[in-house]
């Protein structure tokens, strides 16, 4: 009996033995369980901050959104140059492929015209024929050239430059007075009156006052360089007085920016962008304040606006409260109001989808496919405009070609969407696209339609070189002041009239002006 108890004792103690080492194992097991958890999150972890890498390695090295764009064209064919990369894009229809070889074929021709003409030597520089010539004529030593006959010259040509020359404009107004009367105590006095200028008591005339601003807000000099350089011409002017003059300018042109404001806000097509602009009123440290531009696509014209540097919906509502036409922007949230608005037609930014695909081919190959999607809608614009195509012409073609395109780019996107997490890089650049799709198809309708918003971004890009140099504003004022500049000169640009001429011409108008005054008159 007392073995049988033992027994039942060691089995016991056996089966608490085998049930501690389950535990154990399973407690193992869990263990390993938990470590190939924390195993994948830290490879993720890791695999995003690789992709946030590569992605600051872009915006470092790579392309920005403000810099110029290449082609696409031209930059971006690699898939199309192999039998390989043209199966991928042909589709599953007949249809599809023999619109892309028409579209391709048509493309090569343009590019092969183009090579051809590249080919023919042409001077990287043009001297216009009425610029002064002085000619010096340089006689051969030790001859007598009165004893011979000249057969011929030969002659060469150096451009050269006299640095800039200040002149001092001397005003006389003489006094006279009636000869009989020259002994009488009243007399009769005859002076011709003071000259109206832009800013009276001002030693600038407005042709420096042109080149102050010309040079700041187009060639991108600060104030305090412009006063250096002042100083090499022999010079001394302060920068505070030539921050001065800066805005008491601006405060006499604004009638003008108000008036290029409503102008351009009269188009029924216009394409609209933000940038960012550091604001130093703050003590110690620069907050980021944002400029918007406006730019007219039908007729020239751009205006830029300053609201206390908010970025706000508010801002862009009140802005564009009574505009009534197609507005093309971003994807930025705040224009998506507009799908509301009746009267507004919304147009997307290929330029930024594209760019989106950029970002996310750093990291997933799998991108290229749309990129070329878009290289072959970017190559059909190329090729209408090298057509000379009228707009109505444009619109047929995008309508059998263009938007197919678009269909089977979508069809692919909500594919590979299904694969990718909506986290990842193409996940993100095909979320945005998603966004924008309905907008972005719009630019099928008409003609006349941007297939990008690249020609507002090129507005903005004397603001980007600018702020490299100049930096910052000062307070929401000089910002404001900064804005009626760019507006100005940028439109002067866009309107192709000689920014200094029309500057220096307008300020010496407008003393003279009898109200009331037609501002739309002076615009550039």
């Amino acid at each position: 009996m007392g073995d049988i108890q033992h027994i039942l004792q060691e089995n016991a103690w056996l089966k608490a033995q085998i049930l501690l080492k389950n535990e154990q194992i399973l407690s193992k097991d869990e263990q390993i369980l938990l470590k190939d958890e924390q195993i994948h999150i830290k490879e993720e972890e890791l695999k995003g901050k690789q992709e946030r890498i590569l992605y600051l390695e872009r915006q470092l090295f790579g392309r920005r959104s403000e810099k110029r764009l290449p082609d696409y064209c031209e930059a971006q064919l690699s898939l199309f140059d192999s039998e390989q990369g043209l199966k991928t894009l042909e589709g599953e229809t007949p249809e599809m492929s023999s619109l892309v070889d028409e579209i391709m074929h048509k493309a090569e021709k343009r590019r092969n015209a183009s090579k051809e003409k590249s080919t023919t030597k042409k001077r990287s520089y043009k001297v216009p024929e009425n610029i002064e010539r002085r000619e010096t004529v340089v006689e051969p030593q030790n001859v007598d050239t009165n004893t011979m006959i000249k057969i011929g010259q030969d002659v060469n040509e150096r451009l050269m430059i006299e640095p800039s020359k200040f002149w001092v404009e001397r005003i006389v107004r003489p006094i006279y007075k009636e000869k009989q009367e020259v002994h009488a105590i009243t007399t009769t006095i005859a002076q011709a009156p003071v000259k109206n200028v832009i800013l009276p008591g001002c030693i600038a005339g407005e042709s420096l006052l042109s080149q102050i601003i010309v040079d700041k807000f187009l060639y991108h000099l600060p104030e305090y360089r412009q006063a250096k350089r002042f100083k090499d011409l022999g010079l001394e002017i302060s920068t505070s007085s030539i921050n001065r003059w800066v805005h008491s300018i601006a405060d006499k042109l604004y009638p003008l920016y108000a008036a290029q404001m409503q102008r351009v806000l009269s188009a029924n097509y216009i394409q609209v962008d933000e940038t960012s602009h550091s604001i130093t009123d703050r003590k110690g440290s620069a907050r980021k304040g944002y400029i918007w531009v406006v730019r007219s696509v039908l007729f020239p014209g751009v205006f830029f606006h300053y609201d206390k540097g908010s970025r706000s919906q508010e801002v862009v509502l009140k802005m564009l409260k009574d505009y009534q036409g197609a507005l093309q922007t971003d994807g930025y949230a705040a224009y998506s109001i507009f799908e509301e608005k009746q009267g507004v037609l919304p147009l997307g930014c290929m330029a930024h989808v594209r760019r989106k695909f950029e970002t996310a081919l750093t990291t997933t190959p799998q991108a290229q496919k749309a990129l070329d999607y878009i290289a072959l809608l970017y190559m059909l614009e190329d090729n209408l405009k090298d057509e000379v195509a009228d707009y109505e012409q444009i619109r047929k073609e995008r309508e059998q070609k263009a938007y197919p395109i678009l269909q089977q780019m979508e069809a692919w996107m909500r594919q590979v969407f299904e694969s990718c997490t909506p986290k990842s890089p193409l996940g993100k650049a095909i979320s945005y696209a998603f966004g924008m799709w309905p907008r972005i198809s719009r630019y099928c309708k008409e003609g006349y339609f941007n297939i990008d918003n690249n020609g507002v971004e090129n507005s903005i890009r004397p603001i980007t070189l600018g702020r490299k140099n100049y930096l910052f504003s000062g307070n929401d004022s000089g910002a404001e002041d900064n804005c009626i500049f760019y507006t100005l000169l940028g439109s002067c640009l866009q309107a192709g009239i000689e920014p200094h001429k029309w500057l220096t011409s307008t300020l010496e108008k407008m003393p003279t002006l009898q109200t009331p005054i037609n501002w739309e008159e002076l615009l550039p």
